[in-house]
């Protein structure tokens, strides 16, 4: 481990590091979403319906950055856009779409549906448990009540989603059967591995840390779990942009806090000031869990050692997002560390929806990690 007495004397300069659409082209996210809602669409007798990449990118610009949420929230959307009434679950519903798909509407306005999800999302909830509550209200259909439950309520829950196995098996390939104990039943290679690109050259400063809601490992520094579905994709995307070294903050560090301290991992995944607040311990060379326990610790007053040591210190977190909601959560997590310590957004986005909604957030916005490090090194 790092000297940390060394590290937190004078001014510390902290850099967070986001990873898809910062540290990785994510082209493996993308073709995953892709296939998975043409899986179902397909299934339901509807074609392939899956959002186009204009579509994907307003559902990131509105802050639904996860795959999980976002190919749930467009199968239910085909869905709700029927004129059935079902008795049964999402199966039940698929099955009797599929034979009369005369009865089913236009082809959902994803984009539009981003925002509305958006703007019904309570703090501390799942988008797609805000779609639940948007399209029951739109159709006030109680016949898919039920289906859409099954949709949108259990998406991080891999007994009982029916769309994040699929997904998974896209993500991972072979590596599901490992990850989750649990047969494939889709033939496909992991599409993380094929598609996904670096999108950095340049070195990275010191004092970085990885900070991500991709799935993960527990912390490196506790022993390992094995057979309770943690995914190692954001090491995955480590070692291909050549991180492996960086401390890492991903949804299974946070996943390993709330089986450790309580709570629900979604509390604590960003914009959460929590995972940030982890981050920033890890990136001065604290233990990760350790950092983890400490910034659960912060947001109820509690100092602990992990983040004690820069308590009333001067410093700047500058973070690297493609997300706007992220960076707000960063620049929360940033004012509890008291007065002497600053927060510098890098919104990283090349152009569309994304950038929008960056360029209210941001400090800048730049096309691409490598030129927002070289101008932000100069700057140091």
């Amino acid at each position: 481990m790092r000297d940390r007495q060394h590290a937190t004397r004078g001014r510390l300069e902290i850099y967070l590091l986001d990873m898809d659409a910062v540290l990785l082209h994510p082209g493996g996210y993308r073709a995953a979403l892709i296939a998975t809602v043409n899986h179902f669409s397909t299934a339901m007798g509807l074609g392939e319906q899956a959002p186009a990449v204009e579509e994907i990118e307003a559902f990131e610009a509105a802050g639904i950055t996860s795959e999980w949420d976002s190919a749930s929230i467009c199968i239910a959307a085909l869905l709700a856009a029927s004129a059935h009434e079902y008795s049964g679950g999402f199966s039940d519903a698929a099955s009797a779409l599929r034979g009369d798909g005369r009865r089913h509407g236009p082809r959902p306005d994803y984009r539009a549906l981003a925002g509305r999800v958006a703007a019904e999302l309570r703090r501390g909830e799942y988008p797609a448990e805000a779609a639940y509550r948007l399209l029951l209200n739109d159709r006030s259909s109680d016949g898919l009540r039920r289906p859409l439950a099954e949709l949108l309520l259990y998406t991080r829950d891999i007994h009982r989603s029916p769309v994040l196995p699929v997904f998974q098996q896209f993500t991972l390939g072979e590596a599901y059967e490992a990850t989750y104990g649990l047969p494939r039943t889709i033939e496909t290679e992991s599409l993380l591995l094929k598609h996904d690109r670096p999108a950095l050259s340049h070195p990275v400063p010191p004092r970085s840390a990885i900070y991500t809601a991709r799935p993960s490992n527990p912390p490196r520094d506790v022993p390992p779990r094995s057979g309770v579905g943690y995914a190692p994709e954001a090491e995955l995307g480590a070692g291909l942009v050549g991180l492996s070294h960086l401390p890492l903050i991903g949804y299974g560090s946070l996943k390993w806090l709330a089986e450790t301290v309580g709570g629900d991992t979604h509390q604590y995944v960003k914009p959460s000031p929590v995972h940030a607040l982890a981050a920033i311990g890890a990136a001065t060379g604290a233990l990760e869990s350790e950092a983890l326990v400490a910034a659960e610790a912060l947001t109820r007053g509690e100092w602990l050692s992990a983040l004690k040591d820069i308590r009333g210190g001067r410093g700047r977190v500058t973070v690297f997002e493609d997300s706007a909601s992220s960076i707000r959560g960063v620049r929360e997590a940033v004012s509890l560390l008291g007065e002497g310590w600053q927060c510098r957004g890098i919104g990283i986005s090349a152009g569309g929806p994304k950038r929008e909604a960056l360029a209210h957030v941001a400090d800048r916005v730049y096309p691409s990690l490598d030129a927002a490090i070289e101008e932000c090194r100069g700057e140091t």
